[in-house]
């Protein structure tokens, strides 16, 4: 493997910083330090499981079992509640004041 370079700063002054949770090598830069894993590899939620989250949604489940069942993370899903949220705010228009009668 080539050395690593700081994806941050470009830094060639790179030490090894343990491992992730995955058993991968991490990396320090000595320049920024910054920590990263190289070639990180990024898994994608497939648009099926997104549609059965939110499907699952509407019925009384818990949000641990809804990320057992459809098998996504917890940390996925409380990004994608979070989004979830602001579409729904801002689809709600806002309410007028009631012109007083006299």
């Amino acid at each position: 493997m080539n050395d690593p370079v700081c994806p941050k700063c470009n830094g060639v002054h790179i030490v090894k910083n343990g491992h992730a949770h995955t058993g991968r090598q991490r990396y320090l830069c000595r320049a920024c330090r910054y920590q990263f894993t190289p070639d990180g590899t990024w898994h994608r939620i497939a648009p099926e499981q997104v549609a059965q989250v939110d499907l699952l949604l509407t019925e009384r489940l818990s949000h641990r079992g809804i990320c057992r069942v459809v098998g996504v993370s917890r940390s996925w899903f409380r990004l994608h509640l979070k989004q979830l949220n602001k579409t729904v705010q801002h689809s709600i228009p806002e309410e007028q004041p009631h012109p007083k009668k006299a």
